[in-house]
C-alpha cells in the first residue's frame, strides 16, 4: 500500500482473466468464471474461510474499525467508473483494424472487431456527460491471435497492440481523460501469457520455458496451491517465485505506470497470484489496484485487500444477482454488507457492479416483471448500486441498454451506439450527480431503518451530511414505515434527489411511498 493521509475518516465505515480460454486453435467459448471457484451465497452465514472447498466460519469483529484512507484512496474514492472492452467500444481508426495480419470481422463475436484508442478519445466527452470520474479499459498488451481482441492472452506486455493504436496515442488518450478530470485504469496480466508452450513462445524476455510453472491446467479448484501453480484453462502460467520472472514483472509494470501516466491498475485473476507478489506488484506500480478475485465469499475475498488497495466486490455482485434478479429478500444484500464489510482493508474503495465482460449483462438476467419493464429494473438496480458503499462501476453499453448473455454476446459492439438523450443515460447522469453531491454515499455509515425485506430504508451518515435511501424490491406500490432516524431534526424537510418530492421528518421517523421497483434517495 501507499503512504497513509493523516487521520481518520470521520464518518465512515472498492477468477476470470476476462477473455475466454483456447485450449484449441478456435475454442468454445469460456471462461474460468465458469469454474467452481465461486462460493454459493448463504445470506444468514457469517464471515467464512474457504478451506479444500469447504466454508468455515470466520469470527467477526464484534464493532467495525473506521477505515483509514491512503492518497490513492483519496483519488479513488468519490469517483465511479466507466468500463471498457477497447476492441468493442468505438473504432476512431479503420486503419489498424487488420493489424499483424489478424483481421477485424464484425459477424464473428470470437474475432477482432476495431475498436481503439482514438475511438476511446473521440467518446471521452459522451462518457464525462454521464458523470464518469474514472475508466477502465483492458489490457493493451500485444497479442498473437485471431481471437485475443479483449487483451488478456498477452504475447508481449513490453508492445501496444497496434489494433488498439500506439503507446504515443494510449499517452494521448490518459492526458485527453485528465484534462476531463477523468482516471485512466488499465487491467493488467500478471499471471499468465497466452497459450503458447510447448509448440511455440511469447516474445522476449518471456520465451524462457523456466519462468513457467508447467504444470497444467488446475484440476482441483479448491487446492489453492493448484490454483495459483495450474494453468488457467490453457494459458501459459507464470512463476511468479522464480526470481527471474517476478523481477521482470515487477520491472515492466513499473514501465508501464511511467510509460503511460495511467491512475490505476485492475488486476487480473488475482487470486491465482501469490499474496507477496502481489504486494511487490502494487508497490512497485505505486498507483491504486483493483483485484480481481473471484468469488463470493468473502472470506475468501477480503484479505486480497491488504496486498491490494481494494477488490472487486463480487460477494455484493452475488447479492445483487440473488435480490434484485431473483427476487431475494433484500436481507441477502444487508447480509453482506454486515457481515463481510467488518473483514475489508476500506470499503469504500471497493468495486461494486451489477456486471461486466465475464458475466451475463443485467438485462439478459433481468424478468421485467409483468408487464415485462426490464428498464424499470435496470433503473433500480443502477439506483442501488449507487446508493450503497464501494466504487460503482457500469459496464459499457449498460446506458445504451445492451443485453447480451454470456460471453462473448455480452462483448457487443457499441460503435453506433453514442445517444445521450436515452433514459439510462440520463439516469445514470442522475445518478452520478447525486453521488457526487453526498459524502455520505461515497464514504459515509450505513445503518439500517428498517428490517430488510420485500423493501428496505437505511441512514447513510459522514459528518454533516445525511441520507435516507428507501428500496421497493416487487412489482407492486406499497408504503414504508421509517423509523429511528438520527442526525436529523424534528421537522426537517428531505428532498428526494430522484425527484419524487418532499418529505418531512417526525420523531425521528418518517415514510416512504413507493412505486414498483422504486429507489428514493431522500437529501437535506
Amino acid at each position: 500500500m501507499k503512504k497513509l493521509l493523516s487521520g481518520l475518516l470521520l464518518a465512515g465505515v472498492i477468477v476470470g482473466c476476462g477473455g475466454q480460454a483456447t485450449p484449441t486453435a478456435v475454442p468454445a467459448t469460456v471462461t474460468s468464471q465458469s469454474t467452481p471457484t465461486s462460493q454459493a451465497l448463504n445470506p444468514t452465514a457469517t464471515a467464512a474461510t474457504v478451506v479444500d472447498n469447504s466454508i468455515t466460519p470466520t469470527p467477526l469483529p464484534t464493532k467495525p474499525t473506521a477505515p483509514i484512507f491512503t492518497a490513492d484512496d483519496e483519488r479513488w474514492a468519490g469517483r465511479s467508473i466507466y468500463f471498457i472492452m477497447i476492441d468493442r467500444f468505438a473504432n476512431g481508426d479503420p486503419s489498424n483494424d487488420n493489424a499483424d495480419g489478424f483481421g477485424a470481422d464484425r459477424s464473428d463475436p470470437r474475432r477482432w472487431h476495431g475498436g481503439d484508442f482514438r475511438g476511446i478519445i473521440e467518446r471521452l466527452d459522451y462518457i464525462k456527460g454521464m458523470g464518469f470520474g474514472g475508466i477502465w479499459i483492458t489490457p493493451v498488451s500485444k497479442q498473437n491471435s485471431t481471437n485475443a481482441y479483449h487483451g488478456y492472452w498477452q504475447y508481449d506486455p513490453y508492445q501496444i497492440d497496434p489494433h488498439f493504436g500506439t503507446l504515443e496515442e494510449l499517452r494521448e488518450l490518459v492526458s485527453e481523460a485528465h484534462k476531463r478530470d477523468i482516471l485512466v485504469m488499465l487491467d493488467v496480466v500478471p499471471n499468465h501469457m497466452g497459450d503458447f508452450l510447448p509448440g511455440s513462445k511469447a516474445a522476449p524476455p518471456f520465451d524462457d520455458p523456466t519462468w513457467y510453472h508447467n504444470k497444467g491446467n488446475i484440476q482441483n479448484y479448491g487446492n489453492q496451491q493448484e490454483v495459483e501453480d495450474g494453468d488457467l484453462l490453457g494459458l501459459d502460467d507464470l512463476d511468479q517465485d522464480n526470481p527471474a520472472t517476478r523481477a521482470e514483472l515487477l520491472k515492466w509494470i513499473a514501465w508501464l505506470k511511467t510509460e503511460t501516466g495511467l491512475d490505476g491498475l485492475r488486476v487480473d485473476t488475482a487470486k491465482h497470484l501469490p499474496k507477496d507478489f502481489l504486494r511487490e506488484f502494487d508497490q512497485a506500480a505505486n498507483t491504486f489496484s483493483l483485484a480481481e478475485v473471484f468469488s463470493s465469499d468473502a472470506g475468501y475475498v477480503a484479505p486480497y485487500t491488504e496486498f491490494n488497495d481494494a477488490i472487486l466486490d463480487y460477494p455484493l455482485h452475488s447479492a445483487f444477482k440473488e435480490s434484485l434478479v431473483g427476487g431475494r429478500t433484500l436481507l441477502v444484500i444487508q447480509r453482506v454488507l454486515e457481515n463481510a464489510d467488518q473483514q475489508y482493508r476500506n470499503v469504500h474503495v471497493n468495486g461494486t457492479f451489477l456486471d461486466n465482460h465475464d458475466n451475463e449483462r443485467f438485462l439478459c438476467l433481468a424478468t421485467g416483471g409483468p408487464n415485462a419493464d426490464k428498464t424499470t429494473q435496470l433503473r433500480q438496480a443502477l439506483a442501488v448500486l449507487y446508493s450503497l458503499r464501494g466504487i460503482p462501476i457500469v459496464y459499457y453499453g449498460t446506458e445504451q441498454e445492451l443485453n447480451g448473455c454470456k460471453d462473448p454476446f455480452n462483448r457487443e459492439d457499441a460503435f453506433e451506439l453514442n445517444a445521450t438523450d436515452v433514459p439510462v443515460y440520463q439516469w445514470i447522469s442522475q445518478l452520478n450527480q447525486i453521488r457526487q453531491a453526498h459524502p455520505a454515499l461515497q464514504r459515509g455509515t450505513l445503518e439500517s431503518r428498517t428490517t430488510p425485506s420485500d423493501a428496505w430504508a437505511f441512514q447513510r451518515t459522514a459528518g454533516n451530511d445525511t441520507v435516507v435511501v428507501c428500496i421497493n424490491n416487487t412489482w407492486k406500490s406499497l408504503d414504508l414505515a421509517v423509523t429511528g432516524l438520527t442526525e436529523i431534526a424534528d421537522g426537517e424537510v428531505l428532498t428526494d434527489a430522484l425527484g419524487s418530492g418532499q418529505m418531512s421528518v417526525k420523531n425521528g421517523e418518517m415514510n416512504c411511498a413507493l412505486q414498483p421497483k422504486q429507489v428514493l434517495i431522500y437529501t437535506r
